[in-house]
């Protein structure tokens, strides 16, 4: 029954759009639930999320060019739970575990969204680049990490590299 409850919800969102007092304008669909996303924000995101927002499942996020499919390449505020904004506008939110709050998601910029285990929705055309660990010539951070032939981070171990490999390329859910 709950799948069907959120597809109701899709399908029967009303759109609207916000300016805010810097003059940007957003179209946003509001949700029966309440929740907002991003007007061009694909439908089977917004199902996903607002599945995730009911269970509290602990995802990554990746952002990346909606197009193309290329990642961002982001490290930072990509991993928590869904939660939702408070006010006239409640748009999701990422929260990390122990806070109470946390950043509203560019939802309309997902790629890519992951579970612990398993890949729970992917662009067509997903892409991150071809990543490749190189022994640099710093020697306080030997270890390089480059993506399309530029360097991306440096580490000072190569076991620290191939992590940090591992999780930009989403084969590891964290890189700790």
């Amino acid at each position: 029954m709950f799948p069907y409850f959120i597809e109701d919800n899709i399908m029967n969102s009303h759109i609207f759009e916000h300016t805010f007092g810097t003059g940007h304008c957003i179209q946003y669909q509001r949700l029966p639930s309440g929740t907002c996303y991003h007007a061009d924000t694909p439908e089977p995101v917004v199902e996903l999320l607002e599945q995730l927002r009911y269970s509290r499942r602990k995802i990554r996020l990746y952002y990346g060019d909606t197009t193309t499919g290329q990642s961002w390449l982001d490290e930072h505020d990509v991993i928590g739970w869904i939660g939702r904004s408070t006010g006239t506008i409640k748009v999701p939110l990422l929260i990390e575990p122990g806070d109470v709050g946390g950043p509203a998601l560019l939802d309309h910029c997902i790629v890519r969204v992951d579970s612990p285990r398993q890949v729970l929705y992917q662009h067509d055309d997903f892409r991150v680049g071809e990543v490749e660990l190189v022994k640099g010539e710093l020697k306080r951070l030997p270890w390089e990490i480059c993506i399309d032939g530029a360097v991306h981070a440096r580490f000072k171990s190569k076991t620290e590299a191939r992590h940090f490999e591992s999780f930009i390329q989403g084969n590891r859910f964290s890189f700790i």
